[in-house]
């Protein structure tokens, strides 16, 4: 994604915008909530100390802020009344720490002085701070051109809420350390694995033209999921663009800017089983609490949950070293001979957190082959669970 471009030749225009004595005004309310929204992109263990900095750009539009860590990226305007033109990029914990400690609806001043001093006054309070020139910030992309697609907020929001916990956070294997994201014939479909469970979903889109295939990594879609969230004034829409290894998903007022994951998402389709022996009903608020109850004691430990079916009844048990036992009992319609299965019980427990429908089916097959959860009212999204042994 952003590359750094501090050995790159310094030319004389970009000098002169770096000694440019920027100075603009504004809302310490706008200003500290603007730093929160690219916060989370600031580095908090690059040796590259520039890293831990916010770019700000005083153009004729506002003051847009910029954070990254070369992996993900973050921008946001914050409505500003700029007196000088210019670019610095600012120290943000120091910054953000100062800001913190004033109030909402105090004005705030901040100049660029000298040597790339920057100070920033609000009424007899001041911060002054050494920034570093803009020239040295890594370059950030504008995304002008590649494909692009519209998508409603509400869904982006579904569609990663559903799927994305159930990616893998196994370094070793990166390929899983995201979603992997599919735009073809009119449908979206976002897909999560770590190779012991798997989440999938499909929705209708109205693009219907383009056909992209990526892998959007976790911390960006972290972003991504706040951004779809925001209850802001900007668009009810997100703008997403693609090139080959970059992504950016906009809503007009922020963009967040991700390199792609490179790699091969795995056959997902030939995971999720096609066929059940018998399916179960559950209230989900009901199942969820019943599996988080027997868990009691045993989720620290990687232990799992029990399901024991008999005739009309659901025990789901759990212990954990010999210490601790735990059971809960459900109700459930099952006429068929006594069956056992084991399972992680933070798989089930995610995934019921993770749907907001009031009814869930649970698919099981025999205790050796994976369980499917899904919504009752929802065949387009698939739940996938492989088996723990007994």
């Amino acid at each position: 994604m952003p590359t750094n471009n501090s050995n790159t030749t310094t030319t004389h225009s970009s000098l002169t915008e770096d000694r440019n004595p920027v100075k603009v005004h504004l809302n310490k309310g706008d200003f500290f909530k603007g730093i929160q929204i690219v916060f989370p992109a600031i580095s908090s263990r690059s040796t590259l100390p520039i890293l831990g900095n916010i770019l700000f750009e005083a153009t004729d539009k506002g003051l847009r802020l910029s954070a990254t860590d070369l992996e993900v990226g973050i921008r946001t305007w914050v409505k500003a009344d700029v007196i000088v033109k210019g670019a610095i990029t600012i120290p943000a914990r120091i910054m953000s720490d100062f800001l913190r400690t004033l109030e909402d609806d105090r004005d705030i001043s901040l100049e660029v002085l000298e040597n790339n001093k920057v100070e920033i006054k609000s009424g007899r309070d001041r911060l002054n701070i050494i920034g570093l020139p803009k020239s040295d910030y890594p370059v950030l992309p504008e995304f002008e051109d590649g494909k692009s697609v519209a998508m409603p907020k509400k869904m982006v929001l579904e569609v990663l809420k559903k799927t994305h916990f159930a990616a893998s956070t196994d370094e070793t294997r990166y390929v899983l350390n995201g979603i992997h994201l599919i735009i073809e014939q009119g449908k979206l479909v976002t897909v999560a694995t770590d190779g012991r469970r798997l989440a999938y979903i499909q929705r209708p889109l109205s693009e219907n033209k383009l056909s992209i295939k990526c892998i959007i990594p976790t911390k960006a879609v972290q972003e991504i999921l706040r951004l779809a969230s925001s209850d802001s004034n900007s668009q009810d829409s997100l703008k997403a663009f693609f090139t080959e290894n970059q992504a950016s998903f906009s809503d007009g007022d922020t963009i967040i800017l991700s390199r792609l994951i490179e790699g091969h998402f795995p056959n997902f389709e030939q995971v999720i089983p096609k066929t059940h022996e018998f399916q179960l009903r559950f209230d989900r608020n009901t199942l969820l609490s019943s599996v988080t109850r027997a868990a009691v004691g045993t989720l620290e430990r990687g232990g799992a949950v029990k399901l024991a079916l008999s005739k009309g009844v659901l025990r789901i048990q759990a212990a954990a070293q010999g210490r601790v036992e735990a059971e809960s009992e459900l109700t459930v319609a099952y006429e068929g001979t006594d069956f056992e299965i084991a399972f992680n019980p933070l798989y089930i427990i995610d995934v019921l957190k993770a749907l907001d429908q009031p009814d869930v089916l649970f698919e099981l097959s025999s205790p050796l082959n994976p369980g499917v959860i899904k919504a009752a009212d929802d065949d387009a999204y698939r739940y996938v669970m492989m088996p723990m042994k007994i």
